[in-house]
């Protein structure tokens, strides 16, 4: 099957034991399971690479008096890429990920979207 958008790279950052961690990240939908599969980065000049990427589900600590805000994004869905260095994947990429996982991590109705 041909890959599909999951998200355009607004931030990624290098953390040790991770990987590459890209933002944006996701809300975390009924029944998830954390996923492992080959996807397409394409930079901004259009250059393609491929990498093996984990979606897994983190939990980010806010400290001892969250807002309703960070309350809320407690748990999230984190995209990883492992084995890539920051300056491979710049701001403005574009991650394609099979139609199964984009339709796990947005939800069943991401077509009317």
């Amino acid at each position: 099957m041909k890959p599909v958008e999951l998200l355009t790279v607004a931030e990624r950052f290098q953390l040790s034991g991770i990987g590459l961690t890209l933002v944006p990240d996701f809300p975390v939908r009924d029944g998830w399971k954390n996923v492992v599969e080959q996807v397409v980065v394409v930079a901004p000049d259009g250059k393609e690479i491929t990498a093996q990427a984990q979606l897994h589900m983190m939990h980010f600590n806010f400290g001892n008096a969250p807002t309703d805000e960070q309350r809320s994004r407690t748990w999230r869905v984190v995209v990883s890429l492992l084995d890539v260095e920051k300056a491979v994947v710049p701001i403005g990429s574009r991650v394609l990920v099979s139609p199964a996982t984009q339709r796990a991590v947005l939800g069943a109705d991401v077509e009317s979207r």
